[in-house]
């Protein structure tokens, strides 16, 4: 795991977990680079980043250390942000390991092609790195809770008032639990069968 706000030592199962990689907030850029030289994705299979809304308020309060008042951001920092976000998930994303990327969520007005304006839920994260993002993963979706039982759920299709998307299997939404059993698909299917066969021949 690679913790960007700590939360992680709220949940049960990463208590006295030694692979993870804890970001240093007071020099989160430097911190960040260091990882990315000594992670070694042919060791893992998997890798948590959580969560990235984190990384973007920790990446401007280093920018505005440099300015008079300490606390203002240059205009130029937004865009530098823009694309050293960008060049991150990139470079993370061709390693041939399991990345699930966590964020908080915003909300956001969006306009259809009729003019008519909706509010939509998704990762609370600048515009530019945020499309390049959910367009690079397979499966984008958003955590639910009924309020009643206090079931958490995920919605992995898109509405007007939700970003989501699955290209690995055609669910719409799962419980937490089950979000990770993902269904094989009908070419996936026939590799296994085949595979099969020819065991049998053997």
């Amino acid at each position: 795991m690679l913790s960007l706000d700590k939360s992680f030592e709220r949940v049960r199962f990463w208590q006295g977990n030694d692979d993870i990689w804890v970001l240093d907030p007071d020099q989160p850029i430097e911190d960040l680079n260091d990882f990315y030289d000594f992670f070694d994705p042919s060791q893992y299979d998997n890798l948590v980043v959580d969560n990235i809304s984190s990384l973007q308020k920790l990446f401007f309060v280093e920018k505005a250390k440099g300015t008079k008042t300490g606390l203002a951001n240059k205009i130029s920092d937004y865009n530098e942000w823009n694309t050293y976000l960008i060049r991150f998930i990139a470079s993370v994303f061709k390693w041939n390991i399991n990345i699930l990327v966590t964020a908080w969520e915003a909300k956001y007005q969006i306009t259809d092609p009729s003019g008519q304006e909706f509010t939509q839920y998704g990762p609370d994260i600048r515009d530019n790195p945020r499309d390049y993002l959910m367009g690079s993963c397979d499966v984008v979706a958003r955590m639910i809770q009924k309020p009643q039982s206090g079931e958490r759920g995920l919605i992995m299709q898109g509405s007007i008032d939700t970003y989501a998307k699955n290209r690995l299997d055609e669910r719409k939404g799962s419980k937490a639990e089950d979000f990770f059993k993902f269904e094989k698909s009908d070419l996936e299917k026939a590799v296994d069968k085949v595979k099969e066969n020819a065991k049998e021949k053997q």
